[in-house]
């Protein structure tokens, strides 16, 4: 088990939202495609007037900002995490908004029964399970025939290979999680996925980082720590070498490889 699903981890990492704030803020600021993740991702869903969706592994329920109420008619967004601390966060969040529930629940344990949810979301979150299987056949469990499950995730491309790149410039003999794979990745996931699904569809979407200010990458970096062996006095050097990169060539510019699986 790599260190990037080992439960200790994952709880540390999301105990709260503040890890993911900083993530969210350095694709936010320096991503070069415009029109933005969610946008793109929300143009793929298809929802439907009484439609019940759940979100699994939700963080802090950034996608659904300004969103809830746009819903179609009567429809029931039941947003649920692993984390205690998640799940208060888009309670506080979202608390206002009607036909809308959150709760903390386990993917590889999900507490509803067979056939209820008409679409079921999984971004960025797969990767992080100890048991895929036994997750994924809890979702198909409690998808409805003829429902639709998304899941995005990464590559084990664009910045994990850029990342571990610098680290073996700058510290040759440190072992970095950015070297290991995604378990559950854009390259293997119609493989995976279609073992449960009967039409697994992949879309890419394409973008990149073009960094303006080297501490956003760094600060990016110290909210990786909990789930990769490199420490925070390491990213002294780090911060020389891409800072050196961004006043050579004005800005750090580092691949993205993300998409999303539509599976039905």
């Amino acid at each position: 088990m790599s260190s990037m699903d080992k439960a200790e981890n994952v709880k540390e990492q999301y105990r709260d939202d503040s890890n993911l704030s900083i993530r969210i803020k350095l694709h936010a600021k320096h991503s070069t495609n415009k029109q933005g993740l969610n946008p793109w991702l929300f143009e793929k869903y298809s929802f439907f007037e009484g439609c019940r969706i759940l979100e699994l592994g939700c963080g802090n329920g950034e996608q659904w900002q300004n969103r809830i109420p746009k819903l179609p008619e009567s429809c029931m967004l039941v947003l649920s995490d692993l984390s205690e601390g998640m799940v208060k966060t888009v309670w506080e969040k979202y608390s206002g908004c009607k036909n809308f529930l959150a709760l903390q629940s386990d993917i590889q344990k999900l507490p509803f029964p067979q056939s209820c949810f008409d679409v079921i979301i999984a971004n960025y979150m797969l990767y992080h399970v100890p048991d895929l299987p036994k997750a994924l056949s809890e979702v198909k469990r409690v998808l409805k025939n003829g429902g639709t499950f998304y899941a995005a995730t990464n590559g084990n491309g664009g910045m994990r290979t850029f990342l571990l790149n610098a680290f073996r410039q700058v510290h040759p003999n440190l072992e970095t999680a950015f070297g290991k794979t995604y378990s559950f990745n854009l390259q293997n996931g119609r493989e995976i996925l279609s073992e449960y699904f009967d039409t697994v569809q992949r879309c890419d979407y394409e973008d990149s980082l073009a960094i303006t200010d080297t501490q956003d990458l760094i600060d990016w970096l110290k909210s990786t720590i909990s789930i990769s062996t490199y420490r925070e006095e390491h990213l002294d050097k780090l911060f020389v070498y891409f800072e050196e990169i961004r006043k050579r060539e004005g800005v750090i510019c580092i691949p993205k490889e993300t998409g999303l699986f539509i599976c039905r």
